[in-house]
């Protein structure tokens, strides 16, 4: 009797440990411990403030990263004159019947602007060439072709000039044809048969500006349609100006310069002008020269980018000497 009483005693014992053991460990159906709303609360607050940190850090980011026109353009335009030298004699320039002989051999690498009036370019244009006139040239210029050497030509080469160098400026390949059709075409004595009278359509639109092309882009355009192309005729007002409180730039090389130049001129060479425009004021107006004002085209449109009320004088000295201009020699 002892023995079964106690075997029960046992079972019991051991029954009553199983279920202490199941009621202090929980199960699967316990219900958990109940939150504490202000904890809650503190946390939502936490996270708002570290979203508005990361909104703020974004924000940061973003105006750091934003493009600032002014250093852009200063940037750009010194980096244009980096490859022009003293033994680089082009200069950005092509003359017309080396212009006929690459298309001739290579058709598919060129793509030929004229600027000059509707009317010139209807009477007789360069073969193939496309019409756009001065004043939208910035609104064209995603017509051009990207993978092409773009020639452009006008009537002295010194709108052409300032074509050009906005057209670099963008990223394209773009060359000035030597003279324009008064004097590229004309003293060449190239065969006027070759002109073409049937115009060639623009293509369509094809460039996708990246975030600097869609700044400069702004400015190039401003530049083109303020209603004038920015190169002066020498004559006695001109004359009677340049005495006043203006500056006259020759880039011509030390030389020439040295053989005669127009009066109180100072002297920087195209190619030093991206390492020297601090020397060019920006508070007075600036009359540039060169050889035919072709380079001095490229010139202006670097430096009014900049700020610099720059002007071109009309064929540069060869245009200040055919007018019997005074200018200043040994």
């Amino acid at each position: 009797m002892n023995f079964k009483m106690n075997k029960l005693l046992m079972l019991l014992m051991v029954l009553l440990l199983s279920l202490a053991l199941v009621v202090g460990c929980g199960g699967d159906n316990d219900e958990p411990a109940a939150e504490n709303p202000a904890d809650n609360e503190e946390a939502a607050e936490n996270d708002e403030e570290a979203d508005e940190e990361d909104e703020n850090d974004e924000e940061v980011d973003e105006e750091e990263e934003a493009i600032d026109p002014a250093e852009l353009l200063d940037r750009v335009t010194r980096a244009y004159f980096d490859s022009i030298t003293t033994d680089n004699s082009t200069w950005n320039m092509m003359a017309f019947d080396a212009a006929l002989e690459n298309i001739e051999d290579n058709p598919d690498d060129y793509f030929v602007v004229d600027m000059r009036g509707a009317d010139d370019y209807a009477e007789g244009h360069f073969p193939g060439a496309v019409h756009i006139p001065y004043n939208q040239m910035a609104d064209q210029m995603d017509r051009l072709p990207a993978d092409k050497t773009i020639l452009v030509y006008c009537f002295t080469g010194q709108t052409s000039g300032q074509a050009i160098a906005a057209m670099q400026l963008m990223g394209f390949d773009a060359i000035s044809l030597q003279g324009g059709m008064n004097f590229g075409w004309t003293t060449l004595e190239l065969d006027d048969e070759l002109l073409e009278t049937e115009g060639t359509d623009l293509p369509d639109p094809s460039n996708n500006w990246n975030e600097e092309q869609e700044v400069l882009i702004v400015e190039i355009h401003r530049y083109f349609t303020q209603g004038m192309n920015y190169i002066v005729r020498p004559d006695d007002e001109l004359l009677e100006t340049l005495e006043g409180d203006v500056a006259v730039l020759d880039i011509r090389n030390e030389e020439v310069f040295e053989e005669g130049h127009i009066e109180n001129a100072f002297l920087i060479p195209f190619g030093e002008l991206g390492e020297r425009m601090d020397e060019i004021p920006n508070d007075k107006p600036v009359y540039v020269t060169c050889f035919s004002g072709q380079t001095a085209g490229q010139a202006i449109l670097n430096l009014r980018l900049n700020g610099v009320d720059a002007y071109s004088l009309y064929r540069g000295m060869a245009g200040w000497n055919a007018e019997e201009m005074p200018v200043v020699t040994p």
